[in-house]
């Protein structure tokens, strides 16, 4: 696992405010949740509308840029497009160039400069086909789909329309040339979703050689060689897939896949398998027996859209996403065997047990898992399967509280929590209280006890060891509570709850009596009128995060975090500024110095000296963090969008450099 997501990890000093930062790997991932196919990962920031593979290199055209990767090294060029075309309907590797569709426009650049070499007219474009939408080239030609049924025929040496040919009734969804023999074009559409057409067509005129009606939509077709023989290779949204002899437009074989295909499909071993994109996941299906011979998962949040296949590789990107995330994934012998289905974690928390290090996490499934801190291996899963965690007010937070010297885990999604203790597997639930409200805005735990806030506003503070509510209160309007937090002031426990408005208004932890806050913390009154916003919520001045560590009280406020003490409200340091918003924050020691972690928009994970405000560590991650559980000098946990990593120091490697040339690549 020491290699996965290993390449495609740019870390750029300047903006990081660091020399040379660290390189630091992926060491487990809880739940295995990427395949051991995965090579290289990258995120191009920008929705991919076309790839390609070949024996040195992985390409990608994402918006406006072409992004050349190394199968080798994973190390990235960067040719950027003559002119402004963000936003393709579909796209093309030719040779020396990259072809693209726009609504009106067929459009070749360069590879090797990026020059535009030719656009065609709006007005080449009938005005009854509509559209242009999909896009197939090949023998010196482009051949393009259009929303009103037609084909249109382009040369690309110069941009003349060579044929147009009306091939369906409705939208044309794909459409593939083959240079196997004659040229011949493949095109699939048909007028609705339940009902679709299979074309056959010379590539010279666009002449059609056979049509055949399907009984449901089919979702992407290519041309591969099978025995020797030219064969169609189609596959329908129900999964089935069809083999076509083209010179009779007969069907040859029929295979159900057990593949529900998004985007393209690429072939591999010769021709003889299909390579079909599975919303996260490809499957390898066998054309001479239709027997799934691999399954591989990418570490995608969204479907596979594009899909590239050259020896014993595959190039996958991510669509539906301006990520532009893409996967190298190695067709292994024997081929891999992923599960499709794998956890999908709401939340999690660091503990231990008997001194061992676990993080427990809680799957949108159930049940609570438990894994090993040190090398990621589930030790054992507690509760039952339930599918309440999916709905908005059942999905729980998760904090570890310590009780009688033993660590316990509190799963709270309303103002009612549940103790898991994770060394026994026992689970209990408080009685609800008449106050509780729909749906947990934030949760502390300290010293045995846990105070949480509700979007209704009301504040309640248990007792974790008897499962008693110690005191309730309303506290704000609905909305206005964003966080909150337990500390101690003069040695008596408080209550710090954070605002929509910007403020934090204090507690006394016995009984929820509003007290004075202490020090330069009284000078922060929050704006005199002020108006929630539920459409845009928290807002911009909330105080989306709000901790106690020792006597630090450290508040996050769009992508500014704050540290000061908690008696005098002094600062305990300068403030943490971020080039994005902060979504996750944990305080610690490193080394006997107090430090802070953070991630924020730009998915950078940067560790900051709270004294001075110098970032001593950072390390670029492929996604957004959720929650930061832990930080030694040896790794660092986190979860994700739904799963569990963690990273430790590794050899720096050549993708964490990125220079920049003067021929605009890099």
């Amino acid at each position: 696992m020491l290699t996965l997501l290993r390449r495609g990890q740019t870390e750029h000093a300047e903006q990081l405010r660091v020399e040379g930062p660290a390189a630091w790997l992926p060491q487990w991932t809880a739940g295995e949740p990427l395949s051991r196919a995965l090579r290289q990962a990258h995120q191009l920031g920008s929705l991919i509308t076309a790839v390609r593979l070949d024996d040195t290199f992985a390409w990608a055209l994402a918006g406006d840029t072409v992004y050349r990767i190394s199968l080798s090294d994973g190390v990235v060029h960067r040719l950027w497009l003559e002119g402004r075309h963000e936003f393709h309907r579909d796209a093309a590797f030719a040779g020396h160039a990259v072809v693209a569709v726009e609504d009106e426009r067929l459009l070749v650049w360069d590879l090797a400069t990026g020059r535009l070499l030719l656009a065609t007219a709006a007005d080449d474009v009938p005005p009854r086909a509509g559209g242009l939408r999909s896009l197939a080239v090949g023998a010196g030609v482009a051949v393009t789909g259009t929303e009103g049924g037609y084909l249109l025929q382009w040369d690309l040496a110069d941009g003349r329309l060579l044929a147009r040919t009306a091939a369906h009734g409705g939208y044309v969804a794909r459409v593939a040339i083959s240079t196997d023999g004659p040229p011949a074009v493949l095109s699939l559409g048909g007028e609705d979703r339940w009902t679709g057409t299979v074309c056959f067509h010379d590539l010279d005129g666009l002449r059609r050689t056979g049509e055949v009606a399907t009984a449901e939509e089919t979702s992407c077709g290519g041309w591969t060689v099978l025995d020797g023989k030219r064969r169609a290779v189609t596959v329908a949204d129900s999964g089935l897939l069809t083999i076509w002899d083209p010179t009779t437009a007969m069907a040859v074989a029929q295979f159900s896949s057990t593949a529900r295909p998004i985007g393209t499909l690429a072939f591999a071993a010769g021709g003889a398998w299909a390579v079909l994109g599975e919303s996260r996941a490809l499957r390898i299906v066998d054309l001479r027996d239709g027997v799934v011979r691999g399954t591989i998962r990418t570490d995608f949040t969204s479907d596979v859209n594009n899909v590239a296949a050259c020896g014993r590789f595959v190039f996958a990107a991510q669509g539906g996403s301006t990520e532009g995330r893409t996967n190298l994934l190695e067709l292994t012998d024997p081929l891999t065997q992923d599960a499709k289905d794998r956890p999908h974690l709401i939340d999690a928390t660091a503990a231990t047990i008997g001194g061992r290090a676990v993080v427990v996490a809680v799957d949108e499934d159930g049940p609570y898992r438990v894994y090993d801190s040190t090398h990621g291996q589930e030790l054992r899963s507690v509760g039952e399967r339930t599918t309440k965690h999916r709905s908005v007010g059942g999905r729980p937070q998760l904090r570890t509280v310590s009780v009688g010297g033993r660590d316990l885990v509190l799963s709270m999604s309303d103002l009612v929590p549940t103790i898991i203790d994770p060394a026994t597997g026992e689970i209990r639930t408080a009685p609800r209280p008449s106050v509780a409200g729909p749906i947990l805005s934030a949760a502390a735990t300290r010293d045995g006890l846990a105070a949480m806030v509700d979007l209704n506003g009301t504040l309640a503070v248990w007792d974790v060891a008897t499962l008693t509510l110690r005191a309730s209160t309303h506290i704000a309007e609905s909305l206005r509570a964003t966080s909150v937090a337990l500390g101690d002031l003069h040695g008596r426990t408080v209550v710090l709850t954070g605002t929509d408005d910007g403020r934090i208004r204090w507690f006394d932890g016995a009984d929820l009596t509003k007290i004075p806050p202490p020090g330069r913390f009284a000078e922060d009154t929050g704006p005199i009128e002020y108006t929630v916003d539920p459409m845009n919520w928290p807002g911009p001045h909330a105080v989306t995060a709000l901790q106690v560590a020792g006597t630090v009280v450290v508040s996050v406020v769009g992508n500014t975090i704050t540290c000061a003490d908690i008696t005098t409200g002094e600062p305990s340091g300068p403030a943490l500024t971020h080039p994005g918003k902060v979504w996750a924050v944990l305080p610690t020691v490193l080394d006997g110095a107090p430090v802070v972690a953070t991630s924020c928009a730009d998915r950078v994970l940067r560790i900051w000296d709270i004294a001075t405000g110098r970032t001593i560590r950072a390390v670029t991650l492929p996604r957004q963090v959720h929650r930061i559980l832990s930080v030694t000098a040896d790794q660092i946990i986190v979860l994700d969008s739904g799963y569990l990593f963690t990273v430790g120091p590794g050899t720096r490697s050549a993708v964490d450099h990125e220079a920049i040339s003067g021929d605009g690549t890099h």
